[in-house]
């Protein structure tokens, strides 16, 4: 993991007087997983999968002081559990696509038992004996695409994905964090509910083969991601992953050339 040596090295105790250094221990865990898969009709497939997960010195990683260096570290255990279902139409006259949907719970245990903190906070993290949803509990998550051939040289799609929202670890008010954040970014978050509002976003692609001969081809694809140009939090605030923005809309265009 990144920075893993640099965590474990007692030069790092030397950076502030607010610095707990613990070696990061290897994490061991027991994985359990049950699922299910169904043809219908010869074109539809639906697959149900169930897991549970247990683990002792959960890993994770810390953002130093909301920034993109990150450090690893662990956590006392987790348990996490959780329902995917996935249908999928490999072809279906024009059309394929698929949607799937899962739902997961994540809890995790302090105290911490490996890693490098920077803070007032650190003392109290290796004492404390609270339970926490981990950073990737987000209950409900929606994700589907359709695909529609229009000839055998050209295609269009449409994708879309939804989810219900991180957990927010953020202990000030509305106000500290319009003044830290900015009110747009605030506006996304339910403080009530200590998460993240729902994000969703709906991207479209097409792609035609202008030249189709017998050893040479030239193809054209334009993808356009987050079409609404929604502004999407994905984390807020996290003490251990800081917050992170959703991309805003963006237009690619590819040219494939075979010869």
């Amino acid at each position: 993991m990144e920075n893993l040596l640099l965590t474990s090295s007692p030069a790092v105790d030397t950076l502030t007087a607010n610095v707990l250094r613990l070696p990061v221990p290897p994490s061991r865990g027991n994985f359990y997983e049950l699922g299910a898969s169904k043809t219908a009709a010869g074109k539809i497939r639906l697959d149900a999968t169930w897991f549970t997960r247990r683990i002792d010195d959960f890993a994770d990683d810390d953002l130093l002081l909301n920034t993109g260096v990150s450090f690893p570290i662990s956590f006392r255990r987790a348990r996490i559990s959780g329902t995917e279902l996935r249908l999928d139409v490999p072809h279906w006259n024009a059309f394929s696509g698929s949607i799937g949907y899962a739902f997961m719970r994540g809890v995790g245990e302090l105290p911490i038992t490996g890693g490098l903190l920077l803070g007032d906070e650190a003392a109290a993290l290796l004492t404390s004996t609270d339970q926490f949803p981990i950073t990737q509990d987000q209950r409900h998550t929606v994700r589907g695409r359709v695909v529609y051939r229009v000839t055998p040289a050209a295609w269009i799609a449409m994708a879309g994905s939804y989810g219900s929202g991180l957990p927010v670890e953020f202990e000030g008010d509305r106000d500290e964090a319009i003044a830290q954040y900015g009110e747009r970014i605030v506006d996304r978050v339910d403080f009530d509910a200590g998460r993240v509002r729902p994000a969703w976003s709906l991207d479209a692609s097409g792609s035609v083969a202008l030249v189709r001969r017998a050893a040479r081809a030239l193809r054209v694809q334009v993808d356009a991601r987050n079409i609404t140009n929604r502004l999407n939090v994905i984390n807020f605030a996290g003490v251990f992953s800081g917050t992170a923005l959703g991309p805003p809309r963006s237009v690619a265009v590819r040219v494939r050339v075979d010869f």
